[in-house]
């Protein structure tokens, strides 16, 4: 009697941790015959849907990865038009400047979220990979920050020396959209803050706005989430914050992995708190 209770309760397990070819020896046909069989067919028909289900998410991303790179092309086309028009909005007539400028903006706009789409693709498939090098975190934060003309609006506290074995352009990712979310949804002063500990170091961008309410802080790393539901377009591809958190989990060290997490300051205000090790390894674990 006890003995196939006792599979049956390490079948059920096994399949509970993701083996779905998990299945029971059948013997005799009394009702715990009949209990096994019945696992069987669940555990058969559970593995062709989950199955079904991986082919179909296999697919998506496939469609999404091949639509995006099929976009470049013509949109690198526009891009070299709507520069043309960038030049002569401001000579154009009333309503033929609005339009020059609205081309030129949406057309930046679908550049971005294609962009996004095609990193995102790279993630999801696993070939998203690391170009290490040994960077000057305070530097290369301020160049991000200089570059997209935010020097005077972010209080930066950026000790100097701080030196990581990183991926410069995904930490300018990083940085970018989490300083970028901070103008977007909370309210300035955005502050920026730069630690270093002897294996980590930790970049806390802080702004003075609302905070997140707590139905959001559980989705904000989503990817398309938007917080306010009744906002049916945004300024960004809805795909920032989740590339930041793709891209901070990306590094890695033996023992250690990058976080990004998103929480509220006493006074009020989101924070988002990046954690990257000090010396990051390639998926060969090397650090060069």
């Amino acid at each position: 009697m006890l003995r196939p209770v006792r599979e049956l309760g390490r079948a059920a397990r096994s399949l509970g941790e993701g083996r779905l070819t998990t299945r029971l020896l059948v013997r005799g046909a009394d009702e715990l015959a009949d209990v096994a069989r019945t696992f069987n067919d669940t555990a058969a028909t559970l593995e062709r849907q989950v199955g079904e289900l991986r082919r179909m998410e296999a697919d998506a991303r496939r469609f999404v990865a091949d639509v995006s790179h099929e976009l470049r092309t013509p949109l690198a086309a526009m891009t070299a038009v709507t520069d043309v028009l960038d030049q002569e909005a401001d000579r154009l007539p009333g309503d033929a400047g609005r339009a020059a400028r609205l081309v030129s903006q949406e057309t930046q706009s679908l550049t971005q979220l294609v962009n996004d789409l095609i990193e995102v693709s790279r993630f999801d498939s696993g070939t998203a990979r690391l170009a290490l090098d040994d960077v000057d975190v305070a530097a290369a934060v301020t160049a991000t920050l200089r570059l997209r003309g935010w020097t005077d609006r972010v209080r930066a506290d950026l000790p100097p020396g701080v030196v990581a074995r990183l991926d410069p352009r995904r930490l300018d990712v990083i940085v970018a959209n989490l300083v970028g979310n901070a103008f977007r949804h909370g309210a300035e002063p955005v502050s920026l803050l730069l630690r270093a500990e002897p294996d980590w170091l930790t970049i806390e961008v802080a702004d003075e706005g609302p905070g997140l309410r707590p139905e959001v802080l559980a989705h904000v790393f989503d990817r398309f989430y938007k917080a306010d539901t009744a906002r049916t377009r945004s300024e960004g591809s809805g795909l920032g914050l989740a590339i930041a958190w793709e891209n901070a989990r990306l590094h890695r060290a033996p023992g250690q992995q990058g976080s990004l997490t998103a929480g509220n300051a006493p006074n009020g205000g989101a924070v988002f708190t990046l954690r990257l090790p000090r010396v990051a390894a390639d998926d060969t674990g090397e650090t060069r």
